[in-house]
């Protein structure tokens, strides 16, 4: 072997030695400086106790969450039911007064259906009074109802009461209906004017004392 090769191989020697000295210090300091960290007090493990508090902490602010869903979710169905139940409020208003409009329309088929009775043509009279006779249903048909009054009991929730007569009927009874009431789907629509019954005419006292007298003086 040359001295150049020797001097070469001495060389590479060297730096071998001197590459592995350095790594070993750097592992060294590698493991010195993990070492602090895991020992500095930020980085210090958390007791058991500790770690069970969180746990605690989490579940308890989970179940207020899932409350709070829930009550939301509850709010939040009570106003659809509330939105949907005032919509058929105002469309239910909204069809009654439409039909208060057309009650005029409804009344004069009685009349249209008697002046047809007058008609002589039988084929025209027929195709009249079937016309009316459908009209009048599809007034119906909607919830639309006359209602019954003579004899029935006065209520002020459906009657108005414009006269007080005396009449063979019991006191409280309709006598005379002045305008009829209608109904539409259970409500009143309008309110019947009537005439109610004040009772049986009762005779003047002085007139019974007057037949007694008579009486009497007969005997």
């Amino acid at each position: 072997m040359t001295k150049t090769e020797t001097q070469k191989e001495d060389a590479a020697k060297n730096g071998n030695e001197f590459m592995q000295g350095k790594d070993a210090k750097d592992d060294a300091k590698g493991a010195a400086e993990r070492k602090d960290v895991k020992n500095s007090p930020g980085q210090k493990a958390e007791p058991p106790s500790s770690q069970h508090e969180k746990n605690d902490d989490t579940e308890k602010k989970l179940a207020e969450t899932n409350e709070r869903l829930l009550r939301l979710a509850a709010e939040f169905d009570n106003y659809k039911k509330r939105t949907a139940k005032e919509k058929e409020q105002i469309s239910a208003h909204s069809e009654a007064k439409f039909m208060l409009r057309l009650l005029s329309i409804y009344e004069e088929i009685a009349l249209a259906e008697k002046e047809c009775a007058k008609v002589k043509d039988a084929a025209v009279k027929h195709g009249a009074l079937l016309v009316l006779e459908k009209l009048r249903r599809a007034f119906e048909s909607e919830g639309l109802s006359e209602m019954k009054l003579e004899g029935a009991k006065f209520d002020p929730f459906l009657h108005e009461s414009a006269l007080r007569e005396e009449s063979e009927m019991p006191e409280g009874r309709i006598v005379r209906v002045i305008q009829k009431g209608y109904s539409f789907r259970g409500e009143v629509l309008r309110h019947a004017i009537v005439s109610v019954s004040a009772g049986k005419k009762q005779e003047k006292k002085e007139d019974v004392v007057d037949e007694k007298a008579e009486k009497k003086t007969e005997n």
